[in-house]
């Protein structure tokens, strides 16, 4: 019986002389290595290295595997409003957009069978969604610049419920959650980095178009409230405030689990979560921080436990007394009674142009257009409005009017009561989704109230994902008493 093998089509005979080919090869090689300067070589493992990402990429894609494309976006979408935006006035390509053209892609080559149905409660939620994106793209034309309001109800309304809807249906969401806990957490640090370089050096090291920075201070002391990679220091608040909450929902639901290097990668996380929260100095998001432990401590939490989450509300104002004592002067103008008494200047104005257009609205993105009639000028306490709404539900209100709020409200209200019959339904889990729904909820709509955040794509594309990610997890539980209902009831943190 003859112990050759039989040739593979396309193998080499095997007569021919492969050793000789091989040392030749490195001979070659070493050659090489001494005559090309390094420069060049840099310039082949750099090219190397992006082809080998493009063939990967392209693999996954034409396979249809989805799983890899999101988690890329979760690590890197912070830096793609700098870096991925063609051209830079009135993006056509940027990462966001790329991603759902992918997915998208990816869901029609790989024919799923196993997609989660949505509930009713969420189906109402983005029926009224989609009236009133509908709605406010009818409202277009009312503005003076259609091309950014168009952008805005593509990148900022639209486009991130596309992304929450396929998170749902198709996402394998407690298979992926120990990489996407440390992707967040990775993308946290880097993210506070940026921003506390931006502090250090007095600038906005990563300008996006259409953004910028402001100061707190007065002219002799200033302090930059960075925004980060992206376009505002409002989407650095938000996005710390959900990533914060992301990564302790994955503490809540891996607990002890959690290997020593991703333990102390999530604290790591947290430490930079916190502190983009923080840096930009907004009264919002500490507030927001404090209303979010104090309902944990008195819903979520018993005893001693209950106890520590009080002393890190106590915390916070021990912080505040801190600044009030190192940087004197920030703390008065972040505390003046003028910034409040603007907010109230601004309600009023707003409530102004809703009262002229309580239908229609002024436009979409036209409120501050509208504004700069002297008709609408207000004041509260000799301080005059700043022609903006300082509010999303301002916002929403004056630019789309009733016809444009009424389906914008219906669709949170629907969202809520989804989570809360998730809560009732699906025992451990369930009640765990909305604990940290709830608490993602509460951040964004609290900042939303002084801050205009709902046409914000970055915050907006993070914020669903997560939402989804929560609901993903409940709805996909099984009712029993798993390891995540030990950590909830444990409240380890």
């Amino acid at each position: 019986m003859s112990t050759n093998a039989p040739s593979s089509p396309g193998a080499l005979p095997s007569s021919f002389p492969q050793s000789s080919v091989v040392l030749w090869g490195i001979l070659a090689a070493e050659v090489l290595v001494l005559l090309l300067p390094g420069m060049v070589w840099g310039v082949l493992a750099l090219a190397a290295l992006v082809l080998a990402f493009l063939f990967a990429f392209g693999y996954v894609t034409l396979r249809g595997y989805s799983a890899p494309i999101l988690l890329a976006w979760v690590l890197l979408f912070p830096l793609g409003y700098h870096f991925v935006a063609f051209p830079k006035d009135q993006a056509i390509i940027t990462l966001d957009r790329i991603l759902i053209g992918l997915l998208l892609f990816t869901t029609f080559l790989s024919k799923r069978t196993n997609s989660e149905p949505l509930s009713n409660d969420l189906r109402n939620a983005a029926l009224w969604w989609i009236l009133y994106v509908g709605w406010a793209l009818i409202r277009v034309p009312g503005g003076k610049a259609p091309m950014s309001a168009i952008h805005i109800v593509i990148d900022a309304l639209f486009l991130p419920a596309v992304l929450g809807w396929y998170t749902v249906r198709y996402f394998d969401v407690r298979r992926y959650l120990p990489i996407l806990h440390a992707l967040t957490c990775i993308a946290s640090v880097y993210v506070a980095g940026i921003g506390f370089a931006e502090i250090l050096l007095q600038d906005d090291l990563l300008p996006v178009t259409g953004g910028g920075i402001v100061n707190a201070g007065n002219m002799f002391i200033f302090l930059i409230r960075p925004n980060g990679p992206f376009g505002s220091d409002n989407s650095l608040a938000i996005f710390g405030t959900v990533s914060l909450v992301f990564l302790l929902f994955v503490k809540n639901v891996l607990g002890a689990s959690m290997p020593r290097w991703q333990r102390a990668l999530h604290r790591i996380g947290i430490a930079a979560a916190l502190a983009s929260v923080l840096l930009p100095l907004f009264r919002s998001a500490m507030i927001s921080l404090a209303v979010m432990f104090v309902l944990d401590a008195l819903f979520f939490q018993v005893g001693r436990r209950r106890q520590r989450r009080m002393m890190v509300v106590l915390a916070f104002g021990f912080l505040v007394l801190l600044v009030r004592l190192v940087l004197p002067v920030i703390y008065e103008e972040r505390t003046d009674s003028y910034n409040l008494f603007g907010r109230v200047a601004a309600y009023k104005q707003t409530f102004a142009l809703f009262a002229d257009n309580p239908l229609t609205g002024v436009g979409l993105n036209n409120y501050i257009d509208a504004a700069q009639s002297t008709k609408y000028v207000t004041f509260y306490q000799d301080v005059i409005s700043v022609d903006s709404p300082h509010s999303s539900v301002g916002e929403v209100l004056a630019e789309t009017g009733l016809i444009g709020f009424v389906p914008w409200l219906l669709s949170q209200i629907f969202l809520v009561r989804c989570f809360w019959k998730l809560r009732q339904s699906k025992g451990p889990d369930g009640n765990t989704a909305w604990r940290w729904f709830l608490f993602a909820f509460l951040g964004y709509t609290i900042n939303g109230l002084t801050l205009s955040i709902i046409y914000s794509m970055d915050v907006n594309y993070w914020y669903l994902f997560v939402l989804m990610l929560f609901y993903k997890f409940g709805i996909t539980g099984n009712g029993a008493a798993t390891g995540s209902h030990a950590e909830l009831m444990s409240g380890n943190l």
